[in-house]
């Protein structure tokens, strides 16, 4: 009787160890968790999930850029004088996590196709609308590209631009789950540590160059010197953002230093350096007619007015600060879109800085020799602005400057928050 008992009872406890057992520490899947996986799920329900991504109707990205916050996807090589083939269709991103779909009506602008800032964390498909059939891109080769947004609450969304066939494996190694380099586009938390080095915004208060042993100092009008001036209002501009959770570059780290405008090491060099979106140079006016006032702010004529005009309405909330110029069909007074030499943005800083979309290190011998090392080929361009903030030859301005450099400060802050969308 006892091994009638004793025999039951003791298989017993080896299925209840064996289940307790396995219940505590599961068996390995059949393929090891190794690889990519997307929206939270194991490497087997990633697998699952792309295998069921397949498509026939197909169109090619074979060139992309960024500009700021924007990427602009091409269906041929980026060619700034002939509208793209994506130009005027639809895009659609759906997000393969829970199915949510943004879409764009792609413009001609450098900044206005898809602004990575607005895409919530997802796994994205790439779609463009094709006379009314909606087709998957895809890549031409193997691609990885990297980008990391502006700060916003303390945090930066990594883009991961994705078109790899192989992405993911088959049950057999050998087999890919993909058809095709399909493109996708991954948005994540960026982990702080990786983004320790770049930075959100490059302001460069002008003047403190040096040419043949001279500084350029600017203009000097009674006890205002041009340079100083620029420099005082950049570092309180840079409190001011940073205290927002940005980080801020300063071109000229003292009111002292000079750089140069050119150049590895110089001004736009030190830009491309610091991986910061956006570029915003500080200047100021001078002319003989001492009637002549005001304030203004020039952008890329490859670009939309939305960036510049949410700055310049925030300034000139300043007492006593007065728009110089008037407006337009497509400007308030103020607002002005770069003039344009031999089909290019005329201004340095806004031109030289957005990379290849602006077709930056072309324009003469110099930003040839000079730049193009740094800037010709440069995926990832900056959008800039040129920001001339009052007449330093006019009383009335400078006395704005005087008695409202706070105001002034605070309202170009204010802006620039409103136009990333922090206020």
């Amino acid at each position: 009787m006892k091994w009638r008992v004793l025999i039951p009872s003791f298989i017993l406890l080896i299925l209840l160890g064996y289940i307790l057992f396995n219940t505590l520490f599961p068996k390995q899947l059949a393929v090891m968790e190794t690889g990519l996986t997307i929206c939270d799920y194991s490497y087997t329900q990633t697998q699952s999930t792309l295998n069921a991504k397949q498509y026939t109707d197909v169109l090619e990205v074979k060139d992309h850029l960024y500009y700021g916050e924007t990427l602009n996807l091409f269906n041929a090589t980026y060619d700034h004088t002939t509208a793209d083939y994506f130009i005027g269709k639809t895009m659609k991103l759906r997000n393969v996590c829970d199915g949510n779909e943004w879409v764009y009506m792609l413009g001609r602008n450098a900044d206005e196709q898809i602004p990575l800032e607005n895409l919530p964390n997802g796994f994205y498909e790439v779609f463009i609308v094709d006379n009314l059939i909606e087709k998957r891109l895809v890549t031409e080769n193997e691609l990885y590209d990297v980008f990391y947004t502006v700060r916003r609450n303390g945090v930066s969304k990594r883009i991961d631009l994705i078109g790899d066939q192989d992405l993911v494996q088959g049950m057999d190694e050998d087999v890919s789950i993909l058809e095709d380099h399909y493109l996708f586009i991954q948005v994540t938390d960026a982990d702080p540590i990786e983004t320790e080095s770049i930075y959100d915004v490059y302001i460069d208060p002008a003047h403190n160059t040096t040419s043949w042993n001279v500084t350029d100092r600017g203009r000097t009008v009674d006890d205002l010197v041009e340079a100083d001036v620029l420099f005082k209002l950049a570092e309180a501009l840079k409190v001011k953002l940073e205290a927002k959770g940005l980080k801020v570059m300063l071109s000229r780290e003292s009111i002292d230093e000079t750089i140069n405008q050119y150049g590895v090491d110089g001004r736009l060099y030190k830009a491309y350096q610091s991986k910061a979106k956006h570029y915003l140079e500080l200047n100021l006016n001078f002319t003989t007619n001492k009637d002549t006032r005001g304030s203004r702010i020039i952008y890329s004529s490859y670009s939309s007015n939305r960036f510049a005009t949410a700055i310049f309405k925030s300034l000139m909330n300043t007492t006593g600060l007065v728009p110089y110029g008037r407006n337009t069909t497509s400007n308030i007074a103020g607002v002005l879109a770069a003039s344009r030499y031999t089909g290019l943005d005329a201004y340095p800083s806004i031109r030289e800085a957005g990379g290849r979309i602006l077709v930056a290190g072309t324009i003469s011998d110099l930003a040839i020799e000079q730049n193009s090392s740094f800037n010709k080929e440069e995926r990832k361009g900056l959008q800039s602005l040129s920001l001339e903030l009052f007449f330093i030859s006019n009383s009335l301005d400078t006395a704005v400057y005087r008695t409202q450099l706070d105001a002034m400060v605070d309202n170009i802050a204010q802006g620039y928050l409103k136009a990333i969308g922090l206020e």
